[in-house]
């Protein structure tokens, strides 16, 4: 067996190093929403004594060059090309070098998105003078880390890295998650508070309740409904648009926007820590929203117990409040079909986020305007991807870009779905009939 090397290096020290792009490695594909969330996180934790980000998979290769060990990147080329674009743009006197500027480029994707991105970090620092530049650019190489793992056998590193890549837990975006908001946590609260929260989230990963699992909530749910609220794509969460669950720290940002929020947050405190809560055992729960900003930290794993309740309240169970509706409605022949679990979903969804936003009110006559929004694309197609389900929730006139500006429910339940007058799959038959049920439903309650 290979030897394998763990270290914490500095940004600027694994920087010296003489690293080297393989050519099996992929071109450089990062967009400027990556690079743009590498600069947040550099920027909102420039204060901090030492600052974790991620980890690198280096492959020693003696035989490469004559004088000098060569260092493989085999995971970490994007971020580490960022950073260094990141420290060369920051450095206007000349003094920051890295072995990774004399590397030619085959490809010319990589080059022209070095390019593009060099132009997205240099408007990112154009408002900074100096010294501010210098300031930072010390930050970045003597307070930002990365875990650096070598190995000198290269089918070993590729071993390790598929293993962080495709079966190992410490990459999922979950868990990404998790340790990022642990993180937030350290200077504003205890231990003991900390693992009561770790606890609720593994409980979460593999639930023995009957409950959905916190991968669903997330992936299926929480993730589609803030990017499909504002009209952004939600076929995926993966690791690589982690941003969606990332917001502000309270504790250390004083912006005008955060006012209310800050209110919030100290009233809530403050009646759950009320010595007259000790003995009439009430507690306020945060009045958490979907498409809400994060808050970092407690708030945020709050935040997906909230909706993990909520989901139950609305779907599972015996006592479900819609738990007769699903299986009145979309239970039918076919219904197992990929594309029909995916409109599944779509209605969920949309329920889900009108739950959240009004309650019980008229919940009834909701999940019927969602039903027959999401399922007119069952009668209208007899194939369906995850794509035009994308599409389809993030229309700018659609029911859920109404639910997002609505004030009050009658502007969504007088949201009228598109009707599909000629049915043309026989295997759409039966959610015609729930339609045509529902609606002969509506007009006898008129």
């Amino acid at each position: 067996m290979g030897k394998v090397n763990f270290q914490v290096k500095k940004v600027g020290d694994l920087l010296k190093h003489h690293l080297t792009i393989p050519s099996y490695q992929r071109p450089y594909k990062w967009q400027p929403r990556h690079v743009n969330q590498l600069i947040d996180d550099v920027l909102s934790h420039r204060d901090k004594e030492c600052y974790r980000l991620g980890t690198v998979v280096l492959h020693k290769d003696e035989l490469k060059l004559a004088n000098a060990i060569a260092l493989n990147i085999v995971d970490g080329q994007q971020r580490l090309l960022t950073l260094t674009l990141l420290c060369t743009l920051l450095d206007q006197r000349g003094k920051f070098s890295s072995p990774l500027l004399e590397q030619e480029f085959a490809s010319r994707v990589s080059i022209n998105n070095l390019e593009h991105n060099a132009k997205v970090i240099e408007s990112r620092l154009m408002g900074l003078n100096d010294d501010e530049r210098q300031s930072l650019l010390h930050f970045v190489c003597n307070r930002c880390e990365l875990i650096e793992v070598t190995l000198d056998d290269l089918s070993e590193a590729f071993q390790f890295f598929d293993s962080q890549n495709a079966r190992g837990r410490a990459l999922a975006p979950y868990d990404l998650l998790k340790a990022y908001h642990l993180r937030e946590m350290m200077e504003t609260t205890g231990q003991a508070e900390r693992l009561h929260h770790v606890s609720l989230w593994e409980q979460g990963v593999s639930p023995d309740d009957g409950s959905a699992s916190l991968h669903l909530i997330m992936g299926e749910f929480l993730f589609r409904q803030r990017r499909w609220l504002d009209g952004d794509y939600g076929i995926q969460f993966s690791r690589h648009n982690l941003e969606v669950f990332k917001g502000i720290n309270l504790s250390t940002c004083d912006y005008h926007y955060l006012q209310s929020l800050l209110a919030l947050d100290f009233a809530v405190e403050h009646y759950n820590n009320d010595p007259a809560r000790k003995w009439d055992k009430q507690h306020q729960s945060y009045p958490f929203q979907i498409n809400q900003i994060i808050i970092n930290g407690k708030r945020f794993f709050e935040y997906i117990q909230h909706y993990k309740s909520l989901h139950h309240t609305l779907f599972d169970g015996e006592k479900a409040l819609l738990g007769d509706f699903l299986k009145k409605h979309t239970r039918y022949s076919g219904s197992s079909r990929k594309g029909d679990i995916y409109i599944k979903n779509l209605f969920m969804c949309a329920v889900m986020a009108y739950y959240d936003k009004f309650g019980d009110n008229e919940l009834a006559q909701a999940a019927t305007t969602c039903f027959r929004w999401s399922y007119y694309l069952r009668l209208q197609y007899q194939k369906i991807g995850m794509d035009s389900i994308d599409s389809y929730a993030r229309e700018a006139r659609g029911l859920l870009r109404v639910m997002g500006k609505a004030i009050h429910p009658q502007q969504v339940l007088r949201f009228e779905p598109k009707r599909c007058e000629n049915i043309r799959f026989l295997n759409a038959r039966s959610v015609q009939d729930s339609i045509a049920q529902m609606l002969g439903d509506v007009d006898d309650n008129k």
